[in-house]
């Protein structure tokens, strides 16, 4: 649980809820990247678009996948507006930074 403190004209967000520690299932792995459509997601962070450009280059390089797309957050503090469309039009998604 999130809690809010103003002072003056500034509100604060406390995060001291309770952690969510429980296991996760992971997605599965693809059987082949071959003829696979992967999403690359770009934070925004400096060096991100080398970094994640030499990811695609070497995936369809060495993997055959069917189609490549990036997508760029206009910054890396929000939420990537456009999820609903990575998840409907990819197979598997890389999300990196630079740095």
């Amino acid at each position: 649980m999130t809690q809010q403190q103003t002072f003056g004209n500034v509100s604060v967000l406390l995060p001291n809820g309770t952690a969510d520690i429980a296991a996760k299932i992971l997605a599965p792995r693809l059987a082949t990247l071959a003829g696979a459509r992967i999403g690359i997601l770009d934070n925004c962070k400096e060096f991100a678009d080398l970094v994640l450009g030499g990811v695609a280059e070497v995936l369809r390089r060495d993997y055959a996948p069917g189609e490549v797309r990036f997508w760029k957050k206009s910054y890396l503090g929000i939420p990537a507006p456009f999820i609903a469309e990575m998840a409907a039009g990819c197979d598997a998604v890389i999300n990196g930074v630079g740095h």
